[in-house]
């Protein structure tokens, strides 16, 4: 029985004539007439999508086409045969907002190729409402799209709450841990022309009063099936790109608040970012740790194997931690600190819970990225706030970190990579990170580190906050640079081999939190999203929130390079409309590999 609501009938189905009926919502049939009738947004989950039902028709070799309104870009993908039954009919993604849209279903039936034309009004965006944003939706402006560049979508996404989240608390109070953060979903995929084409139904997929549903959903990946996996609260969810909830799995019974990133990786197990309740200190205090936590499950959610950090890094390091902008930790923003540099006393008694400060139970690691290297069976970590990327293996112990020297402890030396320049030779670079006479930098408060298995090197986002371990006297030295590191992991050296963001976004890039870079086959590029640049506004003072000054009103900058090249191939601007709601990351999009 088709739900009241989700019918939507064939607008323009030219061989149906004005003496057709359907009987009481019965779909026509004949064999001149099209497919079955169509269904808006099936699965409540995903507004812009709609499907095409079969009316018992056996079809195959599917492709569709959405129709271009004037000045757009139309989105064209084929269909699995077996998608076509998994769905119960044709997927149709990439609905304009707020438009009578036109879209193409072409297909193979009894030898005989067949087409028809569709209509369908999809309905406008609906993100939630808060009571700091100034428009309705984000603003995508294009500013550059080269032309064999222009069928790209990206996934955004955003951080936002919505005055009812964070309802739920943990009830101890001594280790809180993260649960309280909560937000209304920002999903949502974008074409080069800046429309919005996909979003995901806030309502439906959060509920800031069910403790399996609240929290924030991040760390949107896709898994070999091509379906979206993200992490939310004390959860991750399975979907497909038809809005279709394929699984939805409690976190294993010893941990809690999973954020930031969750994956499948090669093996097809997930690596999720978590932390643990109830984790008794070597003092004897109980607490829930904070973003501490890596855990490896099979996709039916049960617990595998997982890395305690507590017990292979050192929570005691502090010298990142003392470099940080007290101003933007994450989650954690605060206007009236920004420019405030972190000491020593703050990060050692700072209040258990989400506080960056030293010791299990304070926010001393803050993992924000996970990646996995079958080839020696080891995960590899971003941590913010060690300002460094590790490779830890199967049996919990440190391969190699990327860092700078200063606070690693006599255990960790002999693991931390030269740094060396093009022509092979070591750099001589001090304890703070500083290498004479080259290019090279470390990164620092980074967001993303990834594998890039098709070149043998890697991906990190340098968010730049605390970079050689202190705050510039002045607040616009600072940038962001998305940067490609070649690693020899027998020499135990590294190598910059491209870096973006630092001479050419400069201080409009600086993105203190969040973010992303990663290398895209399809087109050999780099897809880097500086996703909250002007978060504490360019040329506005800071404490100053009035709507109409550029403070906390965040312009994400997303571009796309050619492999190697300095100039975009891609670059839009997003702004968000609503202060300090900032961008989390952005992902190439490719319709057939999540509809084949």
């Amino acid at each position: 029985m088709i739900k009241k609501g989700l019918l939507a009938l064939s607008l323009v189905a030219a061989s149906m004539t004005a003496s057709a009926s359907l009987e009481g919502m019965k779909p026509i049939v004949g064999p001149d007439q099209p497919l079955g009738y169509l269904i808006h947004n099936p699965y409540e989950n995903a507004p812009l999508t709609a499907l095409v039902t079969l009316n018992g028709h056996s079809i195959s070799d599917v492709s569709v086409t959405v129709h271009a309104k004037e000045g757009g870009v139309p989105i064209s993908y084929p269909v699995g045969d077996i998608r076509i039954m998994d769905e119960g009919g044709v997927p149709i993604f990439g609905l304009y907002p707020n438009h009578m849209n036109t879209f193409t279903v072409t297909w193979t039936e009894a030898g005989e190729q067949r087409s028809h034309d569709y209509q369908m009004l999809a309905p406008a965006v609906d993100l939630g409402y808060t009571n700091d944003q100034w428009a309705h939706t984000p603003l995508i402006k294009p500013i550059t799209v080269d032309p064999d560049f222009k069928d790209r979508l990206y996934f955004i996404n955003w951080t936002k709450a919505d005055g009812k989240v964070a309802q739920l608390n943990h009830n101890n109070i001594e280790g809180p841990g993260t649960f309280n953060w909560d937000g209304v979903p920002g999903f949502m995929i974008v074409d080069t022309a800046g429309d919005i084409r996909w979003y995901m139904n806030p309502y439906t997929t959060h509920d800031s009063k069910s403790y399996e549903n609240a929290g924030y959903a991040m760390g949107m990946n896709l898994t070999d099936k091509g379906n979206m996996v993200w992490v939310q609260g004390q959860g991750w969810k399975q979907m497909t790109l038809m809005g279709r909830m394929v699984s939805e799995h409690s976190l294993p019974g010893d941990f809690i608040d999973a954020s930031h990133e969750g994956i499948q990786v090669e093996n097809g197990n997930m690596l999720i970012r978590a932390a643990r309740k109830n984790y008794r200190r070597a003092d004897g205090k109980l607490v829930n740790t904070v973003r501490d936590q890596i855990i490896e499950v099979d996709m039916n959610g049960q617990l595998v194997d997982f890395w305690d950090l507590n017990e292979i890094l050192d929570p005691m390091r502090d010298a990142a931690l003392i470099s940080l902008d007290a101003g933007a930790v994450c989650l954690n923003i605060n206007i009236n600190k920004a420019g405030h540099q972190t000491t020593a006393e703050e990060v050692a008694s700072a209040p258990l819970g989400d506080i960056h400060g030293i010791d299990v139970g304070r926010n001393w690691a803050h993992i924000n990225s996970i990646d996995y290297d079958p080839t020696d069976d080891s995960i590899i970590i971003s941590s913010r706030h060690q300002s460094a990327v590790i490779k830890i293996g199967r049996d919990k112990e440190v391969k190699w970190i990327l860092s700078a020297a200063k606070g690693w402890s006599e255990q960790y030396q002999d693991k931390l990579l030269q740094p060396i320049g093009a022509d092979g030779k070591a750099l001589s670079c001090t304890i703070r990170g500083e290498c004479k006479d080259s290019d090279f930098e470390f990164s620092w408060t980074s967001h993303t580190a990834y594998k890039v298995d098709e070149k043998g090197t890697w991906t990190v986002f340098d968010n730049g906050d605390g970079r050689n371990l202190r705050q510039p006297f002045f607040a616009k030295e600072k940038y962001s640079r998305a940067v490609e590191y070649d690693i020899d992991e027998t020499n135990m050296t590294v190598k910059q081999l491209w870096a973006y963001g630092k001479d050419e976004l400069k201080y409009a890039g600086y993105s203190p939190v969040t973010s992303i870079v990663k290398y895209q086959q399809d087109k050999d590029s780099m897809m880097s999203y500086f996703a909250s640049a002007g978060l504490f506004g360019v040329g506005g003072g800071y404490g100053n929130t009035k709507m109409d000054d550029t403070t906390g009103k965040v312009k994400s900058i997303l571009v796309e390079h050619r492999y190697g090249e300095q100039e975009p191939a891609v670059r839009i601007d997003i702004d968000s409309h609503q202060l300090f709601a900032t961008g989390y990351r952005a992902q190439v999009i490719r319709p057939a590999d999540m509809l084949k």
